[in-house]
């Protein structure tokens, strides 16, 4: 599923996979290959630099819904887990970059087990 949203957006945003690997720093075959989904499994990282060359978010290039909710029997371990942030003084602006890095963990164990 990630390189068919990956070659959606760059489609989109005009720009060849030569362009699309320069800019964010990775070999054209691996990107190649991310397209054509012999490669399957990229790093945050890259997710991240690939996004934003194609203005968007990790989100749309690994499929997932950006705000799906939480089974209520997780609801208690993730208060836990922002009490447990906030208490190491890291502040609200900055809880997005960790909600991306959890939701892409999230997706990447799917991919491992499914």
């Amino acid at each position: 599923m990630i390189g068919e949203n990956l070659r959606k957006h760059r489609l989109k945003k005009g720009i060849t996979l030569t362009e699309l690997a320069q800019r964010s720093k990775v070999s054209k075959s691996y990107l190649n290959s991310l397209e054509r989904n012999i490669k399957n499994n990229p790093s945050i990282n890259l997710v991240k630099r690939l996004a934003n060359e194609l203005g968007t978010d990790i989100y749309q290039i690994i499929g997932e819904e950006k705000n799906s909710e939480n089974p209520i029997n997780e609801r208690e371990e993730w208060r836990s887990f922002i009490k447990n942030v906030r208490d190491a003084g890291i502040e609200n602006g900055e809880l997005s970059e960790y909600k991306e890095l959890i939701d892409y963990i999230k997706w990447k164990n799917r991919k491992v087990g499914g």
